[in-house]
């Protein structure tokens, strides 16, 4: 049973990895918008088509994020850290970052529909 629960925790950190090499060739092909103000401003102009809001943020920007998204239909995602955000960028933390392209945020969702 131990080796079982092991197996699948290995299997969700490695997809866990895999996203995050996803969002970072999204921000390298520039098809991905990094940091809260510059997020925001693409949910306004209605450019964001994915959103991860890292899990340990503030709640002023958790806050600014979800009240900019109301009337958008924009899937918010949770489940990585500000450090490990950052990391995707070569920064030590990030907060907010919004990929744009349709066809990435496509490949992210079915990978994080495969995780769960």
């Amino acid at each position: 049973m131990m080796i079982l629960y092991i197996m699948i925790w290995r299997n969700i950190l490695i997809e866990k990895d895999n996203i995050l090499k996803m969002i970072g060739l999204a921000v390298k092909a520039r098809k991905a918008s990094t940091g809260t103000m510059i997020c925001l401003e693409d949910i306004k102009k209605d450019r964001i088509k994915l959103l991860f809001v890292a899990s340990d943020c503030s709640e002023n920007t958790r806050e600014k994020v979800l009240n900019a998204k109301i009337s958008k239909q924009i899937e918010i995602i949770e489940i990585f850290s500000k450090e490990q955000l950052g990391s995707i960028i070569g920064k030590e933390e990030i907060s907010v970052v919004g990929i744009k392209d349709s066809n990435f945020a496509k490949g992210i969702r079915s990978k994080i529909t495969k995780e769960n």
